[in-house]
């Protein structure tokens, strides 16, 4: 079986990073961020850009892909790659060589507001800072909605200039799988997103664990320790706890809104879907991969165009893979799950790698960086 390119993942966040488009907003140096939005947003027709001041010279700014900001990319690869954050570009144009120019951007999204000086060597500046993002702000966005980024730039002689842009901010849950690279006109994996999304350390987890044990299906979880049979029972308990939990599949695979250049999915946490009582194929999977990994396992997620499943190793160090067919979990027995798997597992293993086939290690994703995105219990 073929594992997820990490030389090609880092390959695509620098690309990403570097060429597809950064920038994002534009702020009154002089107000607070509150004051300043009251004032962009109180000017002509609500336009999407406002550019403000009397300086000779202007500024301007834009964010990646076409002004979209996807919180499950950031707090997925912020770790991996700081480089990835940096999706805002700020301009600015005419300026007199040699002067300082103080430069200012601010949003609700970030901690606090970014401030940088330079010193004009070219008549167009252009700046791509890193960003103070508030992450628990990011990990909070539930809903498509607009947020104002605002720029403001005051010269060593004291000209000013102000722009504001808006940027759509998507939900945390809808999860970037490919992006389009305009470049070489195909589709880069970012598939490894969701490994950001398997949490084995989500609290509500040893509730099932602990239901697991005191139901009797298995004494105690072992991991690896007695062998690949003992793996298939601590496996076959999980499956049967859930089951018996009434937790059932549900064909939703929805994203929020179409962005060119962009393949996503609405996938649920695993308290979203414990809540709802029903999860698709790739919440499931990603429950279960959640679980297996507390407990000692070694858990793969692969993805067949339209489709996930869950695999785990059958040994500490690679061996087989036991792949199990989560939608099957409310119609099925533990046996018949295994079976459906290993016939998925048989097709996807000739064509991974291909377009729309890849597998996610979770244990590598961890060594490489790809963290859990935290619980939050608001949501």
């Amino acid at each position: 079986m073929q594992h997820f390119s990490f030389k090609r993942f880092f390959i695509l966040v620098l690309i990403l990073a570097a060429g597809a488009g950064l920038g994002l907003g534009i702020q009154h140096y002089f107000l607070s961020p509150s004051q300043a939005q009251r004032e962009v947003l109180n000017q002509a027709d609500e336009a999407s850009r406002v550019v403000l001041g009397t300086a000779s010279f202007s500024c301007e700014g834009e964010s990646t892909f076409s002004n979209n900001l996807y919180p499950s990319l950031m707090l997925s690869f912020g770790a991996v790659a700081p480089e990835f954050v940096t999706c805002i570009t700020v301009r600015i144009k005419h300026v007199d060589i040699g002067e300082k120019y103080q430069i200012k951007v601010d949003s609700h999204l970030f901690e606090t507001s970014l401030v940088k000086t330079l010193v004009a060597d070219k008549e167009e500046l252009t700046l791509t800072p890193s960003l103070p993002w508030n992450f628990s702000k990011l990990r909070g966005v539930t809903q498509v909605r607009p947020e104002t980024v605002l720029v403001s730039v005051i010269s060593s002689s004291g000209k000013r200039a102000q722009a504001s842009f808006i940027v759509t901010v998507h939900p945390v849950n809808e999860v970037v799988s490919k992006v389009y690279d305009s470049d070489n006109g195909q589709w880069q994996d970012t598939s490894i997103c969701f490994a950001s999304y398997v949490n084995e350390n989500h609290p509500l987890i040893n509730g099932i664990i602990q239901d697991v044990t005191s139901k009797g299906k298995i004494a105690r979880f072992t991991g690896y320790e007695f062998g690949p049979k003992s793996v298939q029972e601590q496996m076959q308990a999980i499956w049967t706890t859930l089951s018996e939990r009434g937790l059932n599949y549900v064909d939703l695979a929805t994203t929020s809104s179409q962005v060119s250049g962009i393949s996503s999915q609405y996938v649920r946490f695993i308290d979203q879907s414990l809540k709802d009582q029903g999860a698709n194929c790739v919440d499931a999977s990603i429950l279960f991969a959640s679980i297996f990994r507390r407990i000692g396992l070694r858990p793969v997620l692969v993805f067949v165009p339209g489709h996930c499943f869950v695999c785990v190793y059958d040994t500490e160090q690679g061996g087989q893979l036991i792949a199990l067919e989560t939608t099957l979990l409310s119609s099925a027995s533990y046996p018949d799950a295994v079976s459906a798997g290993e016939k998925e597992m048989t097709i996807a293993s000739q064509t991974l790698g291909q377009p729309g086939y890849s597998s996610i290690d979770i244990s590598l994703a961890r060594d490489s960086g790809v963290q859990p995105i935290e619980f939050e219990p608001s949501l």
